[in-house]
Order: C-alpha cells, then sequence, then structure tokens
C-alpha cells in the first residue's frame, strides 16, 4: 500500500524539530570545536566573567551556524550529482547480482535530485574554491566528502520514510491485514538507531576527514571577532619591547605610552583577561600573551 503524503501540518513539525535539533546540535558542536581552536593556538581563557560566558557561547554558536552551513551545502552537492551516483550504484548492483545470480536490493534508497539543492551546492563549490586556494586537497578532499555526506543524508532520510510507513501501518485501523508488512520493513527501534548514527556521522565526519577544520575553526572565530588578522595592535610597556622592530609601524599616531604594530595577527581576544597575538620574527612565527589592560586591538 503507497504511504500517504505527510500534510503541511507534519511538514513544518518535522522541520521545526530539525531547527530545534540543529540549533542544539550546533551549539554543542560549536563549544567543542571553540575549545579545539582554543588547542590548536595553545592558549584558553581563563578567570572568565558572565560576560565572558556570553561571549563564548556567542562564538559556539558562530562555528555552529558556520559549520552547519558547511554541511548543508556538500550535502546539497552530493544531491545535485545524485543522478549520476544513482546510475553508478545500479551499476553495481547489476554487477552483484550478477556475480552472486541472485537479486540483491540495497538496504536504503538514494536520496533523488533536487532542484532546491542547486542553490546551496552554488556555495559548496564557492566553499571549496576558497579552502582550496589555501590547500589545493580541499579541491578532491571535499567533492570526495560530499559524496559520503550524501550516502549518509540517504540512509538517514530512508529510516525516516520506513519509520513514518512503520507507523501509518500500525496505527491504522483499517489495514489490518498489512500489519504483516511491518516486519518486511524493518524494526523502528533499529531505524532509530542507524538513523541516530547517520546524524552523528554527518556532523562528525567533516572534522575528522575534511583536512579543513583548522580554516573553518579559523573562519568562525574571525566571523565572531576572536580572531583578527587585518588589524593593527598598541601595545604598552613592557610588552611592546618583546615584539620585534621588524612589526612596528612608525607612521600612525599612537597613543601615549604604546607602540604600533602592523603585521601582527590577534589569535585570541574577546574575553578572558589576555589576548593572544602572532608575529614574524626573522624566519619564525612567534605568539605572545598580553594581558588585555596592556593592548589596543584597532580592526582595519
Amino acid at each position: 500500500m503507497p504511504t500517504t503524503p505527510p500534510s503541511l501540518e507534519q511538514n513544518l513539525e518535522s522541520v521545526s524539530k530539525i531547527v530545534t535539533a540543529a540549533s542544539k546540535l550546533g551549539v554543542l558542536v560549536g563549544g567543542a570545536c571553540v575549545i579545539g581552536y582554543s588547542l590548536k593556538i595553545d592558549h584558553f581563557p581563563q578567570d572568565l566573567s558572565v560576560g565572558d560566558g556570553l561571549l563564548f557561547l556567542m562564538a559556539a554558536t558562530c562555528f555552529g551556524v558556520i559549520y552547519v552551513f558547511f554541511i548543508a551545502s556538500l550535502v546539497a552537492l552530493g544531491i545535485t550529482t545524485s543522478p549520476a551516483m544513482r546510475v553508478a550504484f545500479k551499476f553495481v548492483s547489476w554487477i552483484v547480482t550478477l556475480l552472486s545470480k541472485r537479486k540483491v536490493d540495497p538496504a536504503h534508497e538514494l536520496e533523488p535530485f533536487e532542484w532546491s539543492s542547486v542553490l546551496f551546492a552554488l556555495f559548496s563549490i564557492i566553499i571549496i574554491l576558497a579552502l582550496g586556494s589555501k590547500d589545493s586537497n580541499a579541491y578532491w578532499k571535499l567533492p570526495l566528502l560530499s559524496v559520503v555526506l550524501y550516502l549518509f543524508y540517504s540512509i538517514y532520510m530512508s529510516c525516516g520514510k520506513k519509520i513514518r510507513a512503520i507507523e501509518q501501518i500500525t496505527n491504522s485501523a483499517l489495514h489490518t491485514k498489512e500489519k504483516g508488512t511491518v516486519a518486511r520493513i524493518g524494526d523502528v527501534t533499529n531505524l532509530k538507531k542507524v538513523q541516530l548514527f547517520s546524524l552523528a556521522t554527518i556532523l562528525l565526519i567533516p572534522l575528522v576527514l575534511g583536512g579543513v577544520s583548522g580554516q573553518l575553526l579559523d573562519a568562525a572565530m574571525r566571523a565572531a571577532h576572536v580572531r583578527i588578522e587585518n588589524s593593527i595592535i598598541y601595545v604598552k610597556e613592557p610588552y611592546s619591547s618583546l615584539l620585534p622592530k621588524s612589526v612596528e609601524a612608525t607612521n600612525l599616531n599612537t597613543p601615549k605610552n604604546y607602540t604600533a604594530f602592523d603585521k601582527t595577527a590577534v589569535l585570541f581576544t574577546g574575553f578572558g583577561k589576555t589576548t593572544v597575538i602572532s608575529f614574524q620574527d626573522g624566519s619564525a612565527k612567534k605568539k605572545l600573551e598580553i594581558p588585555t589592560d596592556h593592548i589596543i586591538v584597532v580592526n582595519r
């Protein structure tokens, strides 16, 4: 029996649940990645106030939004290329059937092409080009990652369709004879476990296998104004004397008791009692932690 298409109310309820879950997961993943960024630059803010805690949450939310958008774009790229993948999988299924001499039906269906995914796919191409300009491996890693994400997205959606079909049959008072088909569709508990595993994989695999997690972290921190790469800093003694003359700016109006520098990057600022900067000293790149009351950061 064909399943009844979900009503508008059911669709809105599903979207609401997805948005709520994505928001919570985004903040959770974002918070974990802010900690990951702190470990990356070898600095973790101490003596945080209540206001600093809110800024930390804002930074986590920034990364969550950027990361979810990044994943959605790559999934959309996979959906856009799905006609070719569906043909490839049908060919593989035909080969397996031919070799095993019995028909092999895949456990899950691949999601069909959707025109709505094209716009997000264009964004993913822009992201790939931008990240690839800094790391050429992104040119092949991210398209491959989009295929992997699309496969797990298809598994997630396929499980959802099976769960809805089972629930419709189980709750039906008129089609009791069809309740025997439930066993052939699957077990709801197992399907939900597969869904959860698929969702967790979609969220985590770009960080593990994407090869661009560092660039994503940097971009999110720039969006939250925690990382400022194009800036001028004014530093008080004794910290100003620790920076080399090569990064000093002599053509700027400088506040009293401060020295200006313009060839530095601010790695961490905004909350906590210290600001972390990096600068080139000869052939070496160095970092310096400066108390917030000894530094002024001006974003260009």
